[in-house]
């Protein structure tokens, strides 16, 4: 786990800070490194200059879990982003039960990674809670995503970059 969060860090610093006022989106996969371990790297894309945040995000969302590309992820085939909604730097994200489609602890966590990294690219975002369906259920392994902020997030990676 060390190593992804290591190239998180150094992705984000060589690419710089990513904002939807800039018009970009930010997906992030999976690669191997030169000693095989598995890493995050950043996809950036030019997003509409018309829409709105809520548009951004979802289409950033959309082309991570549709994976057009055929990236590396650990996200589960098949999921849709059903609803979202962004309130005052609060993001609310629906989807499919397609994302309960797999089992392992560690790949629950590069799961909660690419989904982290990928909504906190945008500066806007404070805040974020994935709703399953509807309800804010537990993940595979028991991860709940429900109002985790930019800072909980920011201490994850100093305390994994630590590590």
């Amino acid at each position: 786990m060390n190593g992804f969060i290591n190239t998180i860090l150094v992705t984000v610093v060589s690419v710089g800070v990513i904002t939807s006022s800039m018009m970009q989106g930010s997906a992030f996969y999976y690669d191997f490194d030169e000693e095989g371990k598995e890493v995050l790297i950043c996809e950036v894309m030019d997003l509409e200059e018309d829409n709105n945040i809520e548009e951004n995000i979802k289409y950033t969302l959309t082309y991570l879990f549709d994976n057009i590309n055929d990236k590396y992820t650990f996200i589960p085939l098949g999921v849709n982003v059903s609803n979202i909604l962004y309130i005052n730097g609060s993001l609310y994200v629906e989807v499919s039960s397609d994302m309960l489609n797999y089992g392992g602890n560690m790949r629950e966590s590069a799961i909660v990674d690419q989904l982290l990294c990928t909504v906190f690219s945008f500066d806007e975002v404070n805040d974020f809670t994935l709703e399953i369906e509807g309800e804010r259920e537990f993940l595979v392994e028991g991860t709940i995503i429900n109002g985790y902020t930019r800072d909980k997030w920011n201490e994850r990676m100093k305390l994994d970059n630590e590590n």
